[in-house]
This record gives C-alpha cells, sequence and structure tokens, in this order.
C-alpha cells in the first residue's frame, strides 16, 4: 500500500553478516537509481546469503508491491513475520490484501497492526477505507475520526468523512470538513466540486453556482455541468427549427413565467453558444423554482 513517501513502509537497519550487508545497501543503491531489476536480484542474493535477513524480506517486499507483484510481496512479508513480529509487517500486507479487494481480511490483518502500535495513522486510513468498501461506513467514520486526532489534517480522512456525512444528510458537518481541506489547499479542485454539490443539496443556490463557474473557468477542473446539461432531450424545445439566437429569443419571453422547462432550454442554448456561466444561472433558477 503506498503511503506519503510513495511507496510501502519498509525497514532499514544494519545488518551483522558482511556478505549480506553488502548485497542489502548494493540493493538499496540500485533500487535509489530506478533499477528496480537489478536491485531485486541483489535482495535476492542478500536473502540466499543469509537466510535471516529479515530487513531484505522487507525491502523485497516492498519492491515487489510496487511492481504490482503483490503475491511475491506476500509472501516476503510472510517469511519477515516468521522472523519477527512488528506493526508495519502487517500494514504492509493489510494494503496488499485491500488492492486485491480482499477488505474482510485486509481489516483483519490491519487490526493485528492497530493493536501492536494503535497511534499509526495510516494503518487506521487503510482501516477506514476497507470498512467503506464493506459499506460499514460507522466503523469507517470511527477509523477516519481517529486519524484526524493523530493528524488533523489528513485530506483522505477528511474528505471520507465528508462524503459519509454527506450521505448522512449532515450537510453542515460536511461543509465544515471540506473547509478543512480548503484551509490549507485553496485550489483543490476535488474539495471544490464536493463542497459546490453539498451546497447545491442545502439549496445555497447562488453559492453553489459561484462554485461551479468558478471551477469551469479551471482547466480540467469540472465538467460535469457540461454533460449533464448535453443530455436534456430535444423534445423540451417547443420550436425544433431556427437559429439558436432565435431560439434564445423566444425561450426568453416564456421563463419570464418561470417555466421550468424553458428556462432548461434556454441554458441549454446558452451554453450551445459559449455562454455556460449564464447557462449555469438558469439550470440553477429553474431549481429554484422547484422548489418554490
Amino acid at each position: 500500500m503506498p503511503h506519503a513517501a510513495g511507496g510501502p513502509l519498509r525497514h532499514r537497519r544494519p545488518m551483522h553478516d558482511s556478505a549480506s550487508f553488502k548485497r542489502y545497501n548494493n540493493a538499496l543503491r540500485l533500487e535509489k537509481e530506478g533499477n528496480y531489476v537489478m536491485a531485486l536480484h541483489e535482495y535476492v542474493a542478500a536473502i540466499e546469503v543469509d537466510p535471516s535477513n529479515r530487513d531484505a524480506y522487507l525491502n523485497l517486499g516492498s519492491l515487489y508491491s510496487r511492481m504490482n507483484r503483490l503475491g511475491e510481496a506476500m509472501d516476503c512479508y510472510s517469511k519477515a513475520l516468521e522472523l519477527g513480529d512488528d506493526y508495519l509487517v502487517h500494514f504492509n500486507m493489510g494494503g496488499i490484501l485491500y488492492k486485491r479487494g480482499e477488505y474482510k481480511q485486509a481489516v483483519l490483518t490491519l487490526e493485528k497492526s492497530r493493536r501492536l502500535n494503535g497511534s499509526f495513522p495510516l494503518t487506521l486510513l487503510v482501516m477506514g477505507l476497507a470498512f467503506s468498501r464493506l459499506r460499514n461506513h460507522n466503523a469507517a467514520s470511527a477509523c477516519f475520526e481517529r486519524v484526524l486526532e493523530l493528524d488533523a489534517g489528513n485530506r483522505i480522512a477528511l474528505t471520507a468523512l465528508a462524503i459519509i456525512e454527506l450521505d448522512r444528510d449532515d450537510y453542515e458537518r460536511s461543509l465544515r470538513l471540506i473547509d478543512r481541506i480548503l484551509t490549507d489547499d485553496s485550489t483543490n479542485g476535488g474539495a471544490r466540486k464536493l463542497r459546490a454539490d453539498v451546497l447545491y443539496r442545502m439549496n445555497r443556490l447562488d453559492e453553489s453556482a459561484s462554485e461551479i463557474k468558478s471551477l469551469r473557468n479551471e482547466e480540467g477542473q469540472y465538467r460535469s455541468y457540461d454533460e449533464f446539461i448535453r443530455t436534456i432531450p430535444l423534445e423540451i424545445f417547443t420550436d425544433r427549427y431556427g437559429t439558436i439566437e432565435e431560439k434564445i429569443a423566444a425561450l426568453g419571453e416564456k421563463t419570464a413565467s418561470g417555466d421550468r422547462d424553458s428556462l432548461l432550454g434556454l441554458s441549454l442554448c446558452y451554453l450551445l453558444t459559449g455562454d455556460s456561466d449564464r447557462a449555469i444561472d438558469l439550470l440553477f433558477e429553474a431549481k429554484k423554482n422547484i422548489l418554490n
């Protein structure tokens, strides 16, 4: 399971057998240089010289995991466990089980890591994700809450909790959690999109529309409005013929009465002419009329 540094957690303690120590250090150097194939061979050689070389098993398991050779990684971690128990080995094994989609087994393995070290946030984070996959949102929520006690700014835990609270219809708490992310990272597109969704559900439509328009103008951040509006059937138009400009003029008269279909149709017309901001305003105006 990847962590903040980009790979499974590993040990780098000194070794006692000189030949194994040399092969192990050479493997570390090769791995740092990006030569994973030769590093792999050196870790294997270090183990052949000294079968009790636990750290070589751990680093070899980490390397296999990053190469997506998960079965071989699990074998290495199992060998490491035979030579000594610690929370990092169980964490890495739990991470592999999670990647395999074996979520129940992942929880059981990660629980062993948690019992050995209850203050390691990554174990609790992956446990929360596994519980989420099992649709046990109460257990997932408890894990994420504990992660935030240990690491208040953890964005994965904040985002996951925000989505759980959104599903529970606790929009106020969901919004507070999202705003905690944006306090440290105001340009986080995923959090801003989620914020727009929460505001929409709270019927704070003007704020939601403003957020969506802002996101639309930032490359690659938000296109769901365009995708949604293009699904509106052509039958929404009273007249299928004529230019877009003529349709805008005709629909503009009808929208004065607040007719929802006319507002949606006019929104689509403005989108097709390239005025996305006006299109978004009209879409939210239609939503307001439904609420009223």
